[in-house]
């Protein structure tokens, strides 16, 4: 699944609302509100970003963009996401930038492809942080110069420049097209970091409230998914640990047996012991593997019917 994520301020630069105003006197004009709804078509997900908190104070940016998401379902669209960082100033903040965690996590939360996602950026941070991420961005002048925004040298070059929304809105399709002709993206998005190192330290990243019916059941279905994996894998984990010791005391009991007891003869033939011992030892590592072999595809049918149901297309 696709995202779009929309910097806060780009809707405000749309409609040319102060953010310094009051969140209650906000009002989106019609422009910005059909290409929000133009934005979330063919079942892409919509993502407001925020980047600090709205008041001194250090509250959070939830309470404003809410007044923004109201207006947007109340028109027919939908916001599925609101991220938020709220570290303000703090040096140990990984949200933007270098570790584009803003992007990362509600790639990892909600299973997006960034690969066909897109950010409509509003300043150089925001590009630098698409571009750490490896996602296609669109900078949305809002009445402002290119001069004024990316300076005389931009760092990063390329990408689609959009007077407003409604143009950025028609670029994406316009890239979309692109992509279909093309049967692939121009580019491939950065990997995305592991679980344990990407959630090793939860106060350097944003928040992700989600918001729609649809990213709600997403969220849930990946979170599940988590959650029986680890489950998968204690189980996994147990059940090697258990046979490699139950392996290790018959071994140890057969040693013994061997040395102080008499077998009859038929157990002479049943142990292979005709065989020389090099190509025995081989014969049973070979059966070994086959075992293993049947027992990891079928636990990863297993897992792969449980965790990872075919999408419908």
């Amino acid at each position: 699944m696709k995202a779009v994520f929309v910097h806060d301020r780009c809707l405000l630069r749309d409609s040319h609302i102060d953010p310094a105003s009051a969140p209650e006197t906000w009002r989106l004009e019609p422009a910005t509100l059909e290409a929000i709804r133009t934005l979330g078509a063919n079942d892409t997900l919509v993502m407001l970003w925020g980047r600090a908190p709205s008041a001194g104070d250090g509250s959070r940016r939830e309470p404003s963009m809410d007044t923004l998401v109201k207006q947007v379902e109340a028109a027919g669209g939908h916001v599925d996401a609101l991220i938020t960082c709220p570290h303000g100033v703090d040096a140990r903040c990984q949200c933007w930038g270098e570790q584009p965690s803003v992007i990362w996590v509600a790639a990892s939360e909600l299973e997006l492809d960034l690969t066909s996602s897109y950010v409509l950026a509003d300043d150089l941070a925001d590009l630098g942080t698409a571009h750490a991420a490896g996602v296609r961005p669109v900078l949305v002048l809002g009445g402002r110069t290119i001069g004024a925004i990316v300076g005389d040298a931009p760092a990063q070059s390329g990408y689609p420049i959009a007077t407003d929304l409604t143009a950025a809105a028609s670029y994406i399709g316009v890239e979309d097209d692109i992509a279909r002709q093309l049967g692939h993206a121009r580019a491939e998005a950065t990997p995305l970091p592991s679980n344990a190192t990407l959630y090793a330290d939860p106060a350097v990243l944003p928040d992700l409230h989600v918001t729609s019916a649809q990213a709600q059941s997403v969220q849930a279905r990946v979170r599940k998914s988590r959650v029986e994996l680890t489950d998968l894998s204690r189980w996994l984990t147990f059940f090697v640990l258990g046979a490699v010791g139950l392996s290790l005391g018959i071994a140890y009991i057969l040693t013994h047996l061997y040395r102080q007891q008499p077998f009859p003869d038929f157990v002479y033939y049943i142990s292979l012991q005709f065989i020389p011992r090099p190509l025995r030892g081989a014969l049973f590592i070979a059966w070994g593997v086959g075992v293993l072999v049947i027992a990891f595809r079928s636990f990863y049918r297993s897992a792969k019917i449980t965790l990872w149901p075919p999408r419908k297309r």
